[in-house]
């Protein structure tokens, strides 16, 4: 492994960004990663630290990272397949996005248009108990579950 420094941890963060729309908890656990996996092989300057904060500030100042515009487009990719607003606040706290943020881009989601969705999609409403079960699991709550399996049946 080449040699830690400010200009190939700023590399690194370009070309995982170029691949991966990242919130910056995210970012900034893949350059600890690369960091631990360099401190293996080799010594690892102590501001090597201070330079990943660096770096992200600096990814955030151009735009590459936007935890507003990476929350939204999360939320839209799962609402769109029918998942509960439970899974997805879940995705978004293990992703690094604050509980107001989270809040504030799951305002538009509605848990009985994803039911229904996940139901659409996943041909449920043959097996009432086994469906309700499967949407339990999705995180939807028993009165949505029930009243979406009514709707189909």
């Amino acid at each position: 492994m080449k040699k830690i420094t400010r200009e190939r941890l700023k590399n690194s963060a370009l070309y995982y960004l170029e691949r991966y729309e990242a919130s910056t908890q995210k970012l900034r656990g893949m350059l600890k990663r690369r960091l631990i996996k360099a401190r293996l092989e080799q010594p690892v300057p102590k501001e090597a630290d201070a330079w990943i904060e660096e770096v992200i500030a600096k990814m955030v100042r151009l735009g590459y990272v936007n935890d507003k515009r990476f929350a939204e487009n999360l939320v839209r990719r799962f609402a769109g397949v029918g998942k509960s607003r439970a899974f997805i606040r879940t995705k978004l706290k293990m992703a690094g996005i604050d509980d107001e943020e989270s809040e504030n881009v799951l305002s538009d989601t509605d848990d009985l248009t994803n039911a229904r969705l996940m139901v659409q999609k996943k041909h449920l409403g043959r097996d009432f108990k086994r469906d309700l079960a499967r949407l339990a699991r999705a995180g939807f709550s028993y009165e949505i579950a029930k009243k979406v399996l009514e709707e189909t049946s």
